[in-house]
């Protein structure tokens, strides 16, 4: 019955022309309304539909996650591009139709470097629900910049200059911890050795 109710979500949504899917509220409302603006943008400009999906989860062990997303994408308009996000279940993924295969670079945008990847950085300081909002943000407006980029369209509501700013930043916050763990380590081990030979 779980499992049923589940695959009526996307038609509910569907109904609603939304390009993202946050039934659980975890993604911000202004976030949402830049997705939906950068979704529609493209799509009528491209014919390429690109979601985002964010939840808790989909269900208990008892749903055939396989099966469920093979019914979930059969109801979007295709072709589709769709970014997940289970929050509880620790899923990050993008799943596409077949002829979109090489129109956008899934292993960088999924990928957890700060150099590379555009969502899975932003959750690495604290993973709560305004990191998730832009994470998927990022992880949607990189999306949608590239297959743009790939078709020679140009996104008016693109995230562009500030969507870098803030990896900069990430860049700049995650390399800091690393490099004061760094210091703090030859710190210790300096410390320990003038210790030892004082003794």
């Amino acid at each position: 019955m779980a499992a049923a109710l589940l695959f009526l979500i996307p038609l509910f949504c569907s109904a609603n022309e939304s390009y993202i899917f946050n039934d659980d509220k975890i993604i911000g409302d202004k976030a949402v309304i830049k997705i939906n603006e950068m979704g529609e943008e493209l799509y009528r400009k491209s014919n390429i539909s690109v979601y985002a999906f964010v939840s808790l989860s989909v269900g208990d062990e008892s749903v055939n996650k396989t099966e469920y997303w093979s019914n979930f994408t059969k109801e979007l308009k295709q072709p589709y591009v769709l970014l997940v996000m289970l929050t509880s279940d620790k899923v990050v993924d993008i799943l596409y139709s077949p002829e979109l295969e090489g129109k956008f670079d899934k292993a960088k945008i999924l990928s957890p470097y700060p150099m590379t990847g555009s969502i899975l950085p932003l959750l690495v300081l604290k993973k709560d629900y305004d990191n998730f909002t832009a994470a998927i943000l990022n992880g949607f407006a990189d999306l949608a910049e590239q297959i743009a980029e790939s078709y020679n369209i140009v996104l008016e509501s693109a995230i562009g200059s500030s969507n870098r700013s803030t990896m900069d930043w990430i860049r700049f916050v995650v390399y800091g911890m690393f490099a004061l763990a760094f210091l703090f380590f030859i710190y210790k081990k300096v410390k320990y050795r003038y210790a030892k030979k004082e003794k």
